[in-house]
């Protein structure tokens, strides 16, 4: 197994040119039909596994990890921890950028690579983050908590991929399951 992190393009990427079997993408609904033309002039199969809406995950031990109700107001003050690779086909990076990151932000740190925002958000208790659901394991782990933001509607769609000709292993099955599993955890079965 090859485990590679990375961007849904990239994912695309190496489904076409490095001979992986399987990715994952995630796109924001509203750009569906953008990732539906290119992964169908690909010739590349999507399947939806996920469908949710971020939550906004801080350590416990922030100012708002107790508060039951939050609000984009709420965060405003604080820090946030952002992803900044995404990338649209056909959507200029002004655009996207506009559609993804936090109008009502000031100040942000942008990382790729998901175990040092954990550590950020672990460390740094003025900071939050939005993220797809996380399993109760991983948030005491780095000792965060989750919270649903009301004011948030943007809806966001993981879909596994992988090439049209390709037909799926018993080991590939088996992955798709444990991704089913979790999602069951997280009470999206």
């Amino acid at each position: 197994i090859l485990y590679n992190e990375t961007n849904s393009m990239q994912a695309i990427e190496n489904i076409l040119n490095a001979d992986y079997k399987l990715g994952i993408i995630r796109y924001q609904s509203i750009f569906e039909q953008y990732f539906k033309a290119l992964l169908k002039e690909k010739d590349i199969v999507s399947k939806v596994i996920f469908e949710f809406t971020y939550l906004a995950v801080m350590s416990k031990h922030h100012e708002l990890a107790d508060k039951e109700d939050i609000r984009f107001s709420d965060l405003s003050k604080y820090i946030e921890i952002a992803h900044t690779d995404s990338y649209v086909p056909s959507l200029p990076i002004a655009d996207l950028r506009k559609a993804e990151l936090s109008e009502f932000v000031d100040k942000r740190i942008c990382i790729f690579e998901r175990g040092s925002q954990m550590d950020l958000l672990s460390n740094v208790h003025n900071t939050f983050m939005w993220v797809s659901p996380i399993p109760q394991k991983i948030l005491d782990q780095y000792g965060l908590v989750q919270k649903v933001c009301r004011d948030n509607k943007k809806r966001y769609r993981d879909c596994l991929i992988y090439k049209k000709k390709y037909k799926l292993t018993e080991l590939d099955n088996k992955f798709i399951e444990e991704i089913e599993k979790v999602k069951s955890t997280l009470g999206y079965a």
